[in-house]
C-alpha cells in the first residue's frame, strides 16, 4: 500500500485536501461570476446545463466519500474513485464556465472527454476487476438465496424461527 501511494502523489491525504479547497474556490468564484452576469436564476435560464452540474456535483461528493471509505480500508481502489472526483469536479467546473463562456466551455469539454476516455481506458483493468468481483458476489448471493428458497420448500413443517 505504501509503494502505491508514493507512486501517485495527487492522492495523497495534503494533496486531496488542497484539491477539494480548488474545486471549491473554483466553484464559488465561477458561481458569483454566473449571479453578477445573469439577471434570472441560472436553474430557470439554463435547464439542459444545471441539472447535470448538480448530479456531477453529487457524484463528487459521493466520490470523495467512497474514496475516504476505501483509503480507510487500505483498498487499492481508492485511486480509481479519486480520479473519477477528480473529473466530476472538473466536468462541474465546465459547466458553470459554459453558462459564462459558451464557446470556451464547448472546448474545455471536448479536452476533458478526450482526457477522460484516456483515463478510463488505462483504467479498464481495474474496472474490469471490480466488475467480475462485484459479478461474483452478486452470482454467490444469488445462489445463496436459492439455496435457502428450495431448503425452505423442503422442509414446510419447520417453524419458523
Amino acid at each position: 500500500m505504501a509503494e502505491h501511494l508514493r507512486e501517485n502523489p495527487a492522492f495523497e491525504k495534503e494533496s486531496i485536501l488542497i484539491q477539494h479547497g480548488v474545486f471549491a474556490l473554483l466553484i464559488g468564484t465561477v458561481n458569483i461570476q454566473i449571479q453578477m452576469n445573469s439577471q434570472s436564476n441560472p436553474l430557470d435560464s439554463h435547464d439542459v446545463v444545471m441539472p447535470v452540474f448538480l448530479v456531477t456535483l453529487f457524484m463528487y461528493a459521493t466520490a470523495s466519500v467512497a474514496e475516504v471509505m476505501l483509503r480507510a480500508r487500505e483498498s487499492a481502489y481508492y485511486t480509481l474513485v479519486g480520479k473519477l472526483r477528480l473529473f466530476a469536479g472538473a466536468l462541474a467546473a465546465i459547466l458553470l464556465l459554459a453558462i459564462l463562456a459558451p464557446v470556451l466551455g464547448c472546448i474545455i469539454s471536448v479536452v476533458w472527454a478526450c482526457i477522460f476516455m484516456g483515463v478510463a481506458y488505462e483504467s479498464r483493468q481495474e474496472l474490469y476487476t471490480i466488475l467480475s468481483q462485484i459479478t461474483n458476489e452478486l452470482l454467490d448471493m444469488v445462489t445463496r438465496l436459492i439455496a435457502r428458497v428450495r431448503s425452505r420448500k423442503e422442509e414446510p413443517n419447520q417453524p419458523r424461527v
